[in-house]
């Protein structure tokens, strides 16, 4: 690949077709608070000005009080430690207390996931006070956006639901089991989302998703697309959307520009000097 190519970036698109209200924008997103993943700062947020709504794959607001009630226990009737032996249990209880400040006693009803969850943000820099998708719903807000979800929280409750728990159990033991491995391939994909390589990004999105990928990944690009191709016909909007829906055949770039939009990759002028 020649230099300038690399040098393309990939994570910011402008949206348009005739007859829309405007131009609108998509961008690729990375749940973490790591200063590399804020080199787009200024420029996104400079865009979301431009725009009448803005949107995350759920709305956070809801999904804040929704995501923090029973969806995330275990059914009734099984704790944490059914799914492992003593000897692991113990094991992910010092993990857990020595990367979160929590004892794993206050959280035997969670479901294997939502400790994965909780601990993957404490093996990564925590350089910023908000996450980065978190803090431009905020900025949205704090601009009177009008704010919105492309999917429901509901549907990610049913999608969670879907989750074999034995598979959630797995991977929180994976983890565990494999920190170092597991830090490495997290500071990979910060890297990888530096540079807006949305192939080498979808790679590991893809091997991170493993039998559940079409679950995870295709069906949710198929309705997030459906939706955005709506969403944009009604007023201009900017979206945010994980990095990993955004390449690939069955992305939502591609999907984009089969239903008939114009995209194009909008230079990041700020990356030198990220805010």
């Amino acid at each position: 690949m020649s230099k300038s190519k690399k040098k393309l970036p990939q994570l910011l698109w402008q949206i348009d077709k005739p007859g829309l209200p405007g131009t609108s924008y998509l961008f690729g997103t990375m749940h973490v608070r790591d200063i590399r993943a804020f080199d787009y700062q200024a420029l996104v947020c400079e865009k979301i000005g431009t725009c009448e709504a803005f949107a995350t794959e759920i709305n956070l607001k809801q999904a804040e009080i929704l995501l923090s009630g029973q969806s995330m226990d275990l059914p009734e009737g099984i704790i944490l430690a059914d799914f492992y032996s003593k000897k692991k249990y113990e094991k992910i209880g010092r993990f857990f207390q020595k990367n979160t400040g929590l004892d794993i006693a206050h959280f035997e009803r969670a479901k294997p996931m939502m400790l994965t969850n909780f601990m993957t943000g404490s093996l990564l820099n925590n350089d910023q006070p908000l996450s980065l998708d978190q803090f431009l719903w905020e900025y949205a807000e704090q601009e009177n956006r009008i704010m919105m979800g492309i999917e429901t929280v509901e549907e990610q409750i049913e999608l969670m639901e879907k989750i074999p728990l034995d598979y959630q159990a797995k991977a929180l033991w994976s983890m565990v089991k494999n920190v170092s491995r597991f830090r490495k391939n997290l500071l990979n994909l910060s890297n990888l989302y530096q540079d807006g390589n949305l192939s080498k990004i979808l790679k590991s999105a893809k091997k991170s998703a493993g039998k559940l990928r079409k679950m995870m990944i295709y069906d949710r690009n198929e309705l997030m697309a459906d939706r955005i191709s709506l969403l944009v016909t009604e007023q201009t909007l900017f979206v945010a959307v994980g990095a990993g829906h955004l390449g690939g055949k069955k992305g939502i770039l591609r999907k984009l520009k089969t239903a008939g939009f114009r995209l194009k990759s909008v230079p990041n002028y700020s990356r030198e000097n990220p805010v």
